[in-house]
């Protein structure tokens, strides 16, 4: 999906609450620093993907560091193709190239993990991992832990931030179904500001639309899904 096919939503959107509004705010932004529409899809995309991290996931070997204790994938310390909003889920071993497929990686709480763990023991294949986002999303274990004289590689599924769009004619890495919620995250960000075309109860309105639309609750009443089993460490398969 193109940025124009959002971006011609919010105009007509625009002549809709006003005759002329549409044309206060263009596409792309000035040289003088004048704000387009695109700088409001661009927070809008920021803000899908923190609501939905799988929209701008992506899978691949990452290398990991010695020992249990890792952090998220970045580009140059895990030679990752991009750096890490949050992790999904580690699938399986890749041995030492990072090209060799091996077992499967079985997911287990933290606590489970790092309450029944041997932190002494190191091995070149993976058998569990964990990791809590509600206490640091920059973290997560592997056991047993990682030798520090080899490289030991894994198939990776991680959230990366989302590209930030330049051009209408830039493509948005989105499905098609996320057009009318990109729509109202964006009015509801020019109808909150301090401008010209504020009006709070309409972007209220457009915030709510959006929110729905994404099948988010006005409350939150929990985090991204834990660890999908509470194996016990050595469970791999």
């Amino acid at each position: 999906m193109r940025a124009a096919e959002v971006l011609r939503l919010v105009s007509g959107a625009l002549q809709d609450l006003e005759p002329g509004l549409e044309s206060r705010w263009p596409w792309e932004g000035g040289d003088d620093g004048r704000i387009g529409l695109l700088d409001f899809l661009n927070a809008a995309l920021r803000a899908v993907s923190m609501q939905r991290p799988d929209v701008t996931a992506i899978t691949e070997p990452v290398r990991l560091e010695p020992g249990m204790r890792q952090r998220l994938p970045r580009r140059r310390l895990h030679e990752a193709s991009r750096d890490a909003t949050m992790l999904i889920e580690l699938t399986r071993n890749l041995g030492r190239d990072g090209e060799t497929p091996g077992p499967a990686i079985v997911s287990a709480s933290p606590a489970v993990l790092l309450a029944w763990a041997d932190p002494g023991r190191t091995g070149e294949v993976v058998e569990n991992y964990a990791c809590d986002r509600m206490t640091n999303k920059d973290v997560y274990y592997v056991y047993p832990g990682v030798p520090g004289n080899v490289d030991v590689w894994v198939e990776a599924t991680y959230s990366a931030p989302p590209a930030v769009i330049v051009s209408p004619d830039q493509e948005m890495g989105l499905p098609d179904d996320y057009a009318e919620a990109l729509k109202h995250h964006v009015l509801a960000g020019i109808l909150s500001g301090d401008n010209e075309s504020s009006n709070a109860g309409k972007a209220a309105y457009h915030m709510q639309m959006y929110g729905s639309l994404l099948g988010i609750k006005t409350q939150v009443d929990g985090a991204w899904p834990k660890a999908k089993s509470s194996a016990v460490p050595g469970g791999g398969a």
